[in-house]
C-alpha cells in the first residue's frame, strides 16, 4: 500500500530538523555561540592569520623598498656626469655656405637640444631647464712658452670652452669683464674661475698661448675672473676641467709624471678660432636626467631607450631633426650604472625568492597545522553533526563560515599593516597573498573535518608502527621526488626556472621530511625491543607511547626541517660571501701584508720589518709577471722563493688553505731544469716535460715537480723555484752571474708579512725608513675595501629577517605539535601517579616520549641543510652578490660558491632541542598542579 503523502513530508521536515543549519542568516547566532564559548581559540587564530598575512604581504613591499633604496643611493653617490647623458658632433669638416660659420651657431645649437627633449622617452627624463650647450675643442690644446707652471718638463694643455652668451652672463665676475662676441683670428678673449687662475699664475690681462695646427699660435687673453652664482651649474659637470685644472698622468716606467690641464671660458668670437687647434670644434649638449624617481622595474625600460638613443631609431631621429650634422648620444657612464645595479640585483633575486618561498611554506604548513588541530579538537562534536544527518558541504560551510569571521577580518588588518608600515608603490602582490592567508585559514578547519569524516569514524589506535602508507600517499611521495630532481637539474645546469628553482631547499626540506615519516618507526621499534630488558619501566614506556603516536604528529617535521634547511642555507650564503672575499683578498695580498719594490727590496728591509710589533713571518720573494714562451698558451708569472720560509707563510696564510710543498724544489743538481710548483694551467701546458722559459736575467729551464691550485704573492698561472737553485744554475756561466751589472737574477721584490695583528702605520713608517719608491698593502684594509653594496645589504637583511620568521613559525609548529598530544600525556601521567609512580618518574616519561620524533627532526635538519648546500652549490654563483661592478671591473677573478656555515647548521637544531624540553618540562609542572582525579574526569569528559 504506498505512503501517504504527509508521511513522506513530515520524515523530510523531521530529517531537515536534524541536519545543522548551514551558513547564511540563520547560522549567525551559532557562529557567535561558538566564538563565545572558545574565546582564546579565536583570539589565537586572529592573531596568527594577522601576523601571517602582515609577513606576507610586506614581503614583496620591502623588496622593492630596499631595491628603490639601492637604486636612489647608487645615483647619489655617483658622480653628475654618471646621471647625464651628452651629446656630441664633430663639426670639423662641416661645409659653409658663403655668409655662414662653420661651426653651429647657439640658435643651431638651442635646437639640437630640443630636438633631444622631444626624441627621448621615458623613464630617461631630461631634468627641466638643466641642460647645457655649447662648443669646444676636441683635443686639449698644447700652451707655447715656459711661463705656466711645468712640473715634470711637460707643457699644460688648454681646452677653450664657448657657452652661449646667456651662460657666460649668469657667472659672477669676480675681477675683470666678460670675453667679447667679436670675432678675432689671432687674439681671442676668454675667463677663466679662480680656482684655475689660483693654480696656473693666472689674472686679468695675461695671455696664454696656444699651439695650432697651422703653426700661427692662437693667443687667449685673459679679461677676467668669474664664478658661479649657484652651487654647481651644469657647465661645470659638462666640462670639468672649467671649475679647476686637473693632473693628468702619462703612463711610463720610473717616476710618474704629469702635466696641467685647464679649461677657458670664450665669448662668440672664438668659435671659428676653435678650428685652427688640434682636434678641430666639437659641439656638446649636457642633458642631466632625472633619476631620482627612477625604480628598479623602470631599469630594462631605461637601457633600452639609453642604448635606442645611443645607436637606434631614437639616434635616427634625433639625427634626422637635428640641425648639426653628426650628433652622437653618449650615455655610457648611466648605462654602466643601471648594468651593475641589474647585475647584483639579478644575483640577489634568487636569494630572496628563496627566503620567501621559505617562509610562505612553513606559514601555510603552520596555519595547516592550526586548522588540524581545531579540527580534532572539534573531532567529537563534528562526528555528532555528521550522525544527525549533518552533510559534508554543510558542516564545510558551517566552520568555513566560523573561522572567516575572525580570519577575514584578520587577514585584512594583517595587509593594512603592510600597506602603511613598509613603504613602496607594489599593493596587488600583498593583497593576493593576504587573500591567499585568508583562504588558507578559512579552509584549513573545514577540509580537514571533511576529510577526516568522509567515513563513519570510530575511536582506534594509530600507531605510527602499525601505520602502513596509502596509495595516495605514495603518489604524493613519488610527486615530491620528481620535484625536487626537476629543480635539482635546473638548478646545476644553471638554467633559471623561476619560482621552482628557488623552492628547491623547501623541496628538499620536505623530501626529508617523507623520508624522516618512512624511516621513523623503524628506530622506535628497536628503541622499544631494546629497552624491555630493562629494570624500569619509564624508558620503555615512553617508546612505546612514542610508536603509538599519531601520524599526523610527524607533520610537523616538515615545517621544522623546512626552517632548519633556509636557516642553513641563508648562513651558507653568507658564508660563501665572506669566504669569496676573503680569497680574493688573500689573493691580491698573498699574504697579511705585501710590500713591494719596482726593482728590487732595498737591503735590510726584512730584518727592519721583523722588528715590528705584530709581524710574526716575513718571506722575500721576487716576482716576473707576464713570461710567455712559445710552449704555453696563456702568460704566468715565476716566483723565486726561499722554500723554508716560502712554505711556513704559506701554512699560515695561503690562499688554498693548504701547505707549500717545500721538498719538491730542493732536489736540484745544479744541471738540466729548475724544479718548480707550478699552477694546473701550467702543468696542463707542460705535459710532464720541461721548458725553457726567458727571465729578466736571461733564461731557465723549468719542469712540474708539483702542481697547486694557489701560491701566495700571485694569481693566476703560475711556476716557483727556488733562490738557491736557481743561483745554482747561473753559477757555471762565464762570468758567474746573469746579469751585465753583477746579479744573477734572484734579488726580491716583494717581501710577504704574516702577522694576527699588524699596523699598517708602522709597517708603512717601517718601510719608508728601509727606502722609496714601496708600496705596502694589508689583507685587512684589502677585505675592506669589498664593502657591501646597498643592495647587497639590503638582501642580506631581508633573508636574516625571512630566516628569523622561518625558525618563528617552526618554532611555532613545534608547539602545535606538543600542544596536540599534551592532553593525552596529562592523562597517561595522571593514570601513573593514581598506580603509584613518582614526579620524577613522570617528568622523565613525557620527556622521553616526546624526544624522539624532536632529536630525529633536528638530526635530519642538520643532514638536509648540509645536503641542500652541496647539491645546489654547483647551480648558485655569489660572485655578484659578493663583489660590487667596479670591483669585478678591477680585476677579482675569485668565484664566490655556497659554503657551509657550522653555526647555522647547528645552533638552529640545538634550538629546536632546548625549545622542546622547555615546553615539555612547562606543561608537566602545569600538569602537576592539577590533581590525577580533576585530569581523568576532564579526559572522561572530552
Amino acid at each position: 500500500m504506498p505512503v501517504p503523502a504527509p508521511e513522506k513530508g513530515a520524515a523530510r521536515r523531521a530529517r531537515r530538523a536534524a541536519r545543522p543549519r548551514e551558513a547564511g542568516p540563520g547560522a549567525v547566532p551559532w557562529i557567535r555561540a561558538r566564538l563565545r564559548a572558545a574565546p582564546g581559540q579565536a583570539l589565537a587564530t586572529g592573531v596568527l592569520v594577522m601576523v601571517t598575512a602582515f609577513l606576507l604581504a610586506a614581503l614583496p613591499r620591502a623588496v622593492d623598498s630596499y631595491e628603490s633604496g639601492a637604486l636612489r643611493e647608487a645615483l647619489a653617490r655617483a658622480q653628475a656626469d654618471r646621471r647625464s647623458v651628452t651629446v656630441t658632433a664633430d663639426v670639423v669638416a662641416r661645409d659653409a655656405s658663403p655668409g655662414r660659420s662653420p661651426v653651429p651657431s647657439d640658435a643651431e645649437l638651442a635646437a639640437t637640444a630640443e630636438a633631444f627633449r622631444d626624441v627621448v622617452r621615458p623613464p630617461v627624463v631630461p631634468k627641466p631647464g638643466a641642460d647645457v650647450y655649447g662648443v669646444r675643442n676636441g683635443t686639449p690644446a698644447p700652451t707655447l712658452g715656459r711661463a705656466l707652471p711645468r712640473p715634470a718638463q711637460l707643457d699644460p694643455r688648454a681646452t677653450v670652452v664657448v657657452p652661449p652668451r646667456e651662460v657666460l652672463s649668469g657667472l659672477r665676475t669676480v675681477t675683470g669683464r666678460l670675453p667679447a662676441e667679436a670675432p678675432g683670428d689671432d687674439v681671442v678673449e676668454a675667463v677663466l674661475t679662480a680656482r684655475t687662475a689660483e693654480v696656473m699664475g693666472l689674472e686679468a690681462g695675461s695671455s696664454v698661448r696656444l699651439a695650432t695646427v697651422d703653426g700661427a699660435p692662437l693667443t687667449v687673453r685673459i679679461t677676467g675672473i668669474v664664478e658661479p652664482r649657484g652651487p654647481r651649474p651644469a657647465l661645470w659637470t659638462a666640462v670639468p676641467v672649467v671649475r679647476g685644472p686637473g693632473m693628468v698622468w702619462v703612463p711610463g716606467r720610473g717616476d710618474p709624471r704629469g702635466y696641467w690641464h685647464f679649461g677657458l671660458l670664450s665669448g662668440g668670437g672664438a668659435r671659428d678660432a676653435l678650428l685652427r687647434l688640434e682636434g678641430g670644434a666639437v659641439a656638446f649638449w649636457h642633458h642631466p636626467l632625472r633619476v631620482e624617481d627612477l625604480t628598479p622595474d623602470e631599469v630594462p625600460a631605461a637601457q633600452r631607450a639609453l642604448a635606442s638613443l645611443s645607436g637606434g631609431s631614437d639616434a635616427a631621429r634625433l639625427q634626422a631633426r637635428s640641425p648639426v650634422e653628426g650628433a652622437v648620444v653618449d650615455g655610457d657612464g648611466l648605462d654602466a650604472l643601471l648594468a651593475a645595479f641589474a647585475a647584483e640585483r639579478r644575483a640577489a633575486g634568487p636569494l630572496v625568492l628563496v627566503a620567501a618561498v621559505g617562509v610562505a611554506s612553513v606559514a601555510a604548513v603552520v596555519l595547516l597545522m592550526a586548522g588540524g588541530l581545531a579540527a580534532a579538537g572539534r573531532r567529537t562534536e563534528t562526528a555528532l553533526l555528521r550522525a544527525r544527518g549533518g552533510s559534508l558541504p554543510g558542516i564545510a560551510r558551517l566552520l568555513a563560515a566560523e573561522t572567516a569571521v575572525v580570519a577575514v577580518p584578520a587577514a585584512a588588518a594583517g595587509v593594512l599593516c603592510a600597506l602603511l608600515l613598509v613603504p613602496s608603490r607594489r599593493w596587488a602582490a600583498a593583497l593576493l597573498l593576504g587573500a591567499a592567508v585568508a583562504a588558507t585559514a578559512c579552509l584549513a578547519l573545514p577540509l580537514r573535518a571533511v576529510v577526516t569524516h568522509r567515513t563513519p569514524w570510530a575511536a582506534a589506535r594509530e600507531d605510527l608502527t602499525a601505520a602502513r602508507p596509502s596509495r595516495r600517499r605514495v603518489v604524493v611521495e613519488l610527486t615530491v621526488v620528481a620535484l625536487v630532481a626537476g629543480a635539482l637539474a635546473a638548478s646545476r645546469s644553471g638554467a633559471s626556472a623561476g619560482v621552482l628553482t628557488a623552492a628547491t631547499p623547501v623541496l628538499i626540506a620536505t623530501a626529508a621530511a617523507l623520508l624522516l615519516r618512512r624511516i621513523h618507526p623503524i628506530p622506535l621499534r628497536l628503541l622499544a625491543r631494546a629497552t624491555a630488558r630493562l629494570s624500569g619501566a619509564v624508558v620503555h614506556l615512553a617508546m612505546v607511547r612514542a610508536g603509538r603516536a599519531p601520524a599526523a604528529a610527524v607533520m610537523p617535521l616538515a615545517a621544522v626541517l623546512v626552517a632548519l634547511t633556509v636557516a642553513s642555507f641563508g648562513g651558507s650564503v653568507l658564508a660563501g660571501v665572506a669566504d669569496g672575499r676573503s680569497r680574493a683578498a688573500r689573493a691580491a695580498v698573498g699574504a697579511d701584508a705585501r710590500i713591494e719594490a719596482p726593482a728590487s727590496l732595498p737591503e735590510g728591509l726584512a730584518a727592519r720589518i721583523r722588528r715590528v710589533d705584530g709581524v710574526e713571518e716575513a718571506a722575500a720573494v721576487r716576482v716576473e709577471y707576464g713570461l710567455r714562451t712559445a710552449g704555453f698558451s696563456r702568460p704566468f708569472a715565476l716566483v723565486v722563493v726561499d722554500p723554508s720560509s716560502y712554505a711556513r707563510l704559506a701554512a699560515r696564510t695561503g690562499p688554498d688553505g693548504g701547505g707549500f710543498p717545500a721538498a719538491a724544489l730542493g732536489r736540484y743538481g745544479g744541471t738540466g731544469p729548475l724544479p718548480a710548483v707550478v699552477s694546473p694551467g701550467l702543468a696542463e701546458d707542460l705535459g710532464g716535460g720541461a721548458a725553457t722559459v726567458a727571465t729578466d736575467s736571461g733564461s731557465v729551464g723549468i719542469r712540474a715537480a708539483a702542481v697547486r691550485a694557489a701560491a701566495p704573492a700571485v694569481e693566476g698561472d703560475f711556476a716557483v723555484v727556488s733562490t738557491a737553485s736557481l743561483a745554482r744554475s747561473r753559477s757555471g756561466r762565464p762570468d758567474g752571474t746573469g746579469r751585465p751589472d753583477g746579479t744573477d737574477g734572484t734579488e726580491p721584490t716583494v717581501l710577504l708579512v704574516g702577522g694576527a695583528h699588524l699596523d699598517g702605520a708602522r709597517l708603512r713608517d717601517a718601510a719608508r725608513g728601509a727606502g722609496t719608491g714601496l708600496t705596502v698593502k694589508l689583507y685587512s684594509e684589502e677585505l675592506a675595501r669589498y664593502e657591501s653594496t646597498p643592495l647587497q645589504t639590503g638582501a642580506r637583511r631581508l633573508y636574516l629577517a625571512a630566516v628569523a620568521a622561518c625558525a618563528g613559525y617552526g618554532a611555532l609548529a613545534l608547539l602545535l605539535a606538543l600542544l596536540r598530544t599534551a592532553p593525552g600525556r596529562r592523562a597517561l601521567l595522571a593514570r601513573l601517579r593514581t598506580m603509584g609512580t613518582s614526579r620524577r618518574q613522570a617528568h622523565a616519561l613525557a620527556f622521553l616520549e616526546a624526544l624522539p620524533p624532536i632529536v630525529l627532526a633536528a638530526a635530519g635538519g642538520i643532514l638536509t641543510g648540509l645536503a641542500a648546500v652541496l647539491l645546489l652549490r654547483p647551480g648558485v654563483d655569489l660572485t655578484a652578490l659578493a663583489f660590487s661592478a667596479d670591483a669585478r671591473g678591477k680585476g677579482v677573478t675569485v668565484q664566490a660558491v655556497l659554503t657551509p656555515d657550522p653555526g647555522t647548521l647547528l645552533w638552529p637544531p640545538a634550538g629546536v632541542l632546548v625549545l622542546a624540553c622547555t615546553v615539555l618540562a612547562l606543561q608537566t609542572w602545569l600538569s602537576g598542579l592539577r590533581g590525577p582525579g580533576t585530569e581523568l574526569r576532564t579526559e572522561e569528559h572530552t
